[in-house]
């Protein structure tokens, strides 16, 4: 009995090891052979283990390309407010001919009309895609970064062959152990290391879809109508002199009438104080009347 729980014990330490930074000389291996797969794909990396085993892990690693992450951003002025959402509808077109998709679609109406799309197009498509693109309009700018992910594509790689080893492992204890206290042990484990595999799959599907296909996230905007310029002719000699002569008298009047109509109210104000100071005035200082005294009481 006990003899059972320690090597039960033991085999899932060994387990443990197996993923942990230090790592065997399988999990190096593994490593190894992961970075020359491009496309994360878990068959084909316990392949490439076993040609890494062998010795030839160093030559496939060389052979193979690299995994990179493209992306690109491009705004492009439509003139005319109406055109915007038919040119966004020319975009899609255009990426479904380069055998991509639309990722995302954002569009807003009005005087002011702009489209927001997110293209996913092959990489190979990439620089024809964008050229078809700016042509929509008058291209404003374009940035275009590349990342190279290939190191981690192929850490991950190595982290699911080698999770997916020791759960293989972990269940053929699983079917082995007899004692309750082995199989509540074992299936603890076994739940951790299967939730630490779906996080890597999921990291490795989303590395697959951003080195499949480059992004492209095109910016669709209404062009600023052109300014108009006015062209003023100066003429010189009796008719010039006449002319801004003319044109100093209109803006003389102007300014005249303005402050006259500016000054009005309060010139009415000031008449009506005057009349009606004058009319109390005289009765102000006319003096009061008193009474007559009359003849004494007898």
């Amino acid at each position: 009995m006990a003899g059972t729980i320690v090597a039960v014990a033991t085999a899932v330490g060994l387990v443990a090891c197996t993923n942990s930074t230090g790592g065997a000389s399988e999990h190096a291996a593994q490593r190894n052979s992961a970075l020359g797969a491009a496309v994360p794909e878990p068959a084909p990396l316990a392949g490439a283990a076993n040609s890494a085993a062998s010795g030839d892990a160093v030559a496939v690693t060389l052979a193979l390309t690299s995994a990179k992450i493209r992306t690109a951003d491009l705004t492009v002025a439509v003139r005319g407010a109406s055109r915007v959402a038919q040119q966004a509808d020319e975009a899609e077109s255009i990426t479904e001919r380069a055998g991509g998709e639309v990722d995302a679609d954002d569009r807003t109406g009005g005087s002011h009309a702009s489209a927001t799309l997110r293209l996913l197009v092959p990489p190979t498509a990439l620089s024809t895609t964008l050229t078809a693109l700016s042509r929509l309009g008058t291209e404003q700018s374009r940035q275009l970064s590349t990342t190279d992910v290939t190191e981690k594509v192929a850490d991950v790689n190595s982290r699911v062959a080698s999770a997916q080893q020791s759960i293989a492992r972990l269940r053929t204890l699983f079917g082995s152990a007899t004692k309750v206290a082995d199989v509540i042990a074992i299936e603890d484990e076994l739940s951790q290391r299967e939730a630490d595999l779906e996080s890597l799959e999921a990291q490795q599907r989303a590395l697959t879809r951003q080195t499949a296909m480059a992004t492209i996230t095109l910016r669709l905007v209404t062009a600023a109508a052109p300014a108009v310029v006015k062209h003023h002719t100066h003429r010189s000699g009796f008719v010039g002199g006449l002319q801004r002569g003319w044109d100093g008298f209109t803006a003389a009047v102007a300014w005249t009438a303005d402050a006259l109509g500016t000054l009005l109210p309060f010139l009415l104000f000031g008449i009506v104080v005057a009349l009606g100071a004058r009319w109390a005035w005289p009765r102000l200082r006319r003096p009061a009347r008193t009474p007559e005294s009359g003849p004494l009481p007898g």
